[in-house]
């Protein structure tokens, strides 16, 4: 094995950082060249803002290939110079070719975070949480042309809490990826690693969340009502509506885990805690929230602004 492995990092949003972080910051690893999407509008004015991993290689000097499709020969031609021994792909955003897969001496490799074969494609934190999976993980894998279909290097697990929401996941699968990423890497070109074939027969798909997704359903129990809410925050949002207008819960708590309450959706009480709600079976307690048109407070901040009475009713939005 070389002194320095060669990387070229092909990444994104903020789930990429810490892995980008982790490969720069290793004795082992030399970052030559980071690929990620091009400067997007975002914010009121829509100036062109770079990714967190374009920043993140700005500000350590690392060369920033943006191409539009990573199949460009241009791109190709150039990550092909560098010539090196990993890519490493953590939420880059673009399905590579394989005249991309072909460039490394040793492997692509992709940081998934999920279970591996359980919940491939675009979602797998919020649907581990949607289909109230109580662990969950992450994976290094060889990328294949398939859908997140290669063998798996290592993995690495770990529960998912009534305390958690898909945020905290999402940060915490960030940081345990980096450091999985980074062992894996160095385990695997020493020769440590034999790669584990996926069972094709136990995958099950993440498809990308649509509207339906987003409704919250009150007639269910308290216990798939508060996972809804949990795994939709912060983005994009478990959505239902008071008084004509839009709320998005964004923590609730399970109350009452049987018996019926009172009229799915109806407000039990008003407390310090938060709002009380009653749903198909017992009860949960929104503790906070966001407001149509106004950022994130606290559910009993808000009830000092809003009068929420016992009865008022929680209900599926309007043309949703």
């Amino acid at each position: 094995m070389p002194a320095t492995l060669s990387v070229v990092f092909m990444g994104t949003p903020d789930f990429s950082v810490p892995t980008l972080e982790a490969l720069i910051g290793h004795p082992k690893f030399r970052v030559d060249a980071v690929v990620t999407q091009p400067d997007r509008p975002k914010g009121r004015g829509k100036k062109l803002t770079p990714s967190p991993v374009k920043q993140i290689a700005i500000g350590h000097g690392i060369p920033v290939l943006q191409p539009e499709k990573t199949r460009e020969p241009e791109n190709v031609a150039r990550l092909s110079e560098i010539k090196p021994d990993y890519i490493v792909v953590v939420a880059y955003g673009q399905i590579l070719p394989l005249s991309i897969l072909q460039i490394p001496r040793l492997l692509p490799v992709n940081l998934h975070a999920s279970l591996l074969p359980r919940w491939r494609g675009a979602a797998p934190i919020h649907r581990a949480f949607l289909a109230g999976d109580t662990v969950t993980g992450v994976c290094v894998m060889i990328m294949a042309e398939g859908l997140d279909t290669g063998d798996v290097l290592s993995r690495r697990k770990t529960e998912i809490t009534e305390e958690d929401t898909a945020g905290r996941l999402h940060d915490r699968l960030a940081r345990t990826g980096a450091v999985l990423m980074a062992e894996t890497l160095v385990e695997y070109a020493g020769g440590g690693i034999v790669p584990e074939r996926q069972d094709g027969s136990l995958a099950t798909y993440a498809a990308k969340l649509g509207h339906a997704d987003f409704i919250i359903d009150w007639t269910g129990p308290a216990e798939s009502v508060s996972r809804k809410i949990r795994g939709l925050s912060p983005f994009p949002g478990a959505m239902t509506s008071l008084g004509g207008k839009i709320i998005k819960p964004l923590f609730a708590k399970v109350a009452a885990r049987e018996g019926t309450l009172g009229e799915p959706g109806a407000a039990l009480g008003v407390s310090g805690d938060g709002i009380s709600v009653a749903c198909g079976a017992g009860s949960v307690v929104i503790t906070e929230l966001k407001p149509e048109g106004k950022p994130a407070m606290a559910a009993h901040a808000f009830t000092l602004g809003h009068k929420v009475c016992v009865g008022d009713k929680f209900s599926r939005p309007d043309g949703l």
